[in-house]
């Protein structure tokens, strides 16, 4: 545009300048018979003047303004409303016609008539200030329409990896809904594909875990009554013979009897212990004959009787006895581990025990006031093994710690299909 503008501006000063031209040539001839040079002169500048486009003078011979431009300088008569960068881009060549004044054979100077580009300048700015606002309203208008399409266009993306972060922290439930993109259609249907094989994978694992846990329990659980049903006995046995021996013999003091006897129910009582010991891994005894909670308790007492420099508190809330056999087992065993790592790790001086059942969960915390967990660490096989009981059962397990503050672990177990829920 500008260079068109530039051409036409050129061809314009031309154009006009002919037109004075031919003005002046035919007003010339006046002069000979004017009385007055001065005023006549003034009349033909004028004359010219009101011409478009153009502007003339008449100068001396030493080429000084004497008629028509008192005020004015050479150049543009008025400076074109535009930038000097776009003034002098578009300024063309001087256009100008000289034509000497005499009478008689004196000469008196130049009448000089020159093409004034300043209005055509402005406006050639001007059309260029409206093209370069429209353009500019054009363009944001349609960064604008590219944004809105494109986050449009991109939010199945941002879905998909919401999605993706969500079976990242293990729900496998996540689902992305198909959109009108054709692109990315056969991605998201693969996506849901993916997810559903791997809740039903997820599901599938959680079932044959919980199914070889309850094996596993129910194997120990037949192994600790055949041991304190058959081994207890056999030596509760050797236990009153002994003593019986150990009788008849103080009786007819028979020395070396009575040690041999003594030295037989030492090794009888560390049986017995170890039996106990073993009992107590394989299956704990008070959790079929006491129950769960009451089984808690006791084992919560027998820590504050041994550990009597720690504060013990306990919370239990809700009936624990309609509870699977397996979900008791988990929380005897979790809190058996977390008291454990209480007393030989965190050097607490507060333990707090609390097991809740809801409608829909079983939640259960451990809370100490000890020298909490280091993160730098790596975790034993006590927490490892707690991690995978309640990951067997489909539920989650946090550890809160912070250095110095303590260590609460975190349980939810879910209830799905039982008579609680």
């Amino acid at each position: 545009m500008v260079q068109n503008a530039r051409q036409a501006l050129v061809a314009e000063m031309e154009s006009s300048t002919k037109l004075a031209k031919g003005l002046l040539i035919n007003a010339l001839p006046t002069l000979r018979f004017s009385k007055d040079l001065g005023i006549r002169l003034t009349a033909i500048v004028d004359s010219v003047r009101d011409t478009r486009h153009i502007r003339s003078w008449f100068e001396d011979m030493h080429g000084q303004p004497l008629i028509g431009l008192e005020s004015e300088k050479i150049g543009f008569i008025h400076k074109p409303d535009a930038p000097n960068w776009f003034i002098k881009l578009m300024e063309p060549e001087a256009v100008a016609f000289r034509r000497l004044i005499t009478k008689g054979s004196k000469s008196y100077g130049y009448l000089v008539v020159e093409a004034d580009p300043s209005d055509e300048v402005t406006e050639v700015w001007r059309d260029v200030q409206v093209l370069f606002w429209l353009g500019t309203f054009f363009l944001v208008l349609i960064v604008g329409l590219v944004y809105i399409a494109l986050r449009q266009g991109l939010t199945p993306l941002d879905q998909l990896a919401k999605a993706l972060g969500n079976l990242e922290k293990g729900d496998f439930s996540a689902r992305v809904e198909t959109s009108v993109v054709k692109e990315l259609t056969p991605i998201q249907i693969r996506f849901n594909h993916m997810a559903g094989v791997l809740e039903k994978t997820m599901a599938e694992n959680h079932a044959l875990a919980g199914n070889m846990l309850a094996v596993q329990e129910t194997e120990r659980r037949d192994l600790a009554r055949e041991l304190h049903d058959e081994l207890g006995p056999c030596l509760f046995g050797i236990r009153v013979d002994l003593a019986e021996i150990e009788r008849i013999a103080g009786e007819h003091l028979l020395t070396e009897i009575e040690e041999k006897v003594g030295s037989v129910k030492t090794i009888t009582n560390h049986i017995q212990s170890l039996v106990r010991k073993m009992l107590s891994r394989l299956r704990p005894m008070t959790l079929d004959d006491l129950g769960l909670a009451d089984a808690l308790r006791d084992m919560l007492r027998n820590w504050r009787d041994r550990q009597p420099e720690i504060d013990w508190e306990w919370d239990f809330v809700g009936d624990f006895r309609m509870l699977p056999d397996t979900v008791q087992v988990t929380v005897y065993r979790i809190v058996q581990e977390c008291t454990t790592n209480c007393v030989r790790h965190a050097h607490a001086h507060h333990v707090k025990v609390e097991i809740r059942l809801e409608a829909q969960a079983l939640k259960v915390s451990v809370t100490d006031d000890g020298i909490g967990l280091d993160t730098n660490v790596a975790r034993g096989f006590g927490l490892i093994g707690m991690r995978e009981r309640v990951s067997a059962l489909g539920g989650r397990i946090a550890f809160d710690t912070a250095e110095s503050r303590g260590l609460q672990v975190r349980v939810l177990i879910p209830l799905k299909g039982n008579d609680n829920t």
